[in-house]
């Protein structure tokens, strides 16, 4: 099982969450420089490509990449599981089936820009409403299951506590950032980015401590 795992082609798809994770990074520090009068603290990235944003299209653009490297991470992910097998395996492919799904609704959220903060919903903006509650789910659930997958490997006890405390933080900081959105708060961006990118870094380091470990025999034990 473990020359399998070390086969061509399941390295890269496993470094793509590094790639995803950074590229995000630099979409939302870049966006901001160059979205006029932005702020990450009081704006959701949402924000960035609005509905009649300077820039939104390719900002835009950039998060679909984003998305598609996402979506190559999670495939990489399950393959990983289930070439190595051992306990608790459907857990993992079901963490890679679900980083599959993350990308997909992100990435057809981006199509369609959300509504400028203050200005009547329409249509489009419900769809990025919508697809935005089903990546946010398909995030939890994918953490949920990658930790299920990880405890079950002694090896992996370590980055297993890492993923429980992305988990909480991610699960306590996501409502509140739902309840600040709601009442239009001044900090709803910077609360925003505390569970975001809680789980931007965690996929960064789940996607490079797999990534290393593809020919470990005492992982894949």
């Amino acid at each position: 099982m473990i020359a399998a795992a070390s086969r061509p082609g399941s390295g890269p798809l496993l470094w793509s969450g590094v790639v995803a994770g950074l590229l995000y990074t630099a979409i939302v520090v870049v966006g901001g420089v160059i979205t006029p009068g932005y702020s990450h603290v009081t704006q959701p990235v949402s924000s960035l490509y609005e509905s009649g944003s300077a820039n939104g299209a390719a900002i835009a653009l950039a998060f679909v990449v984003y998305n598609v490297f996402a979506v190559a991470f999670g495939i990489g992910v399950a393959r990983f599981a289930k070439t190595i097998g051992g306990p608790r395996a459907r857990a993992g492919i079901g963490a890679g089936v679900t980083l599959v799904l993350t990308g997909i609704a992100g990435a057809i959220d981006d199509v369609f820009p959300q509504d400028p903060i203050g200005d009547p919903i329409t249509t489009v903006g419900s769809l990025h409403i919508a697809f935005a509650g089903i990546a946010s789910l398909t995030t939890i659930v994918a953490t949920v299951l990658a930790v299920a997958w990880l405890l079950a490997r002694p090896n992996a006890r370590g980055f297993s506590i890492y993923s429980i405390v992305s988990f909480a933080v991610i699960l306590c900081s996501g409502p509140i950032t739902a309840a600040q959105t709601a009442a239009n708060s001044p900090q709803m961006g910077l609360f925003e980015r505390i569970t975001i990118f809680t789980f931007v870094i965690w996929m960064i380091a789940l996607s490079a401590y797999l990534a290393m470990r593809r020919g470990n025999p005492q992982f894949a034990s």
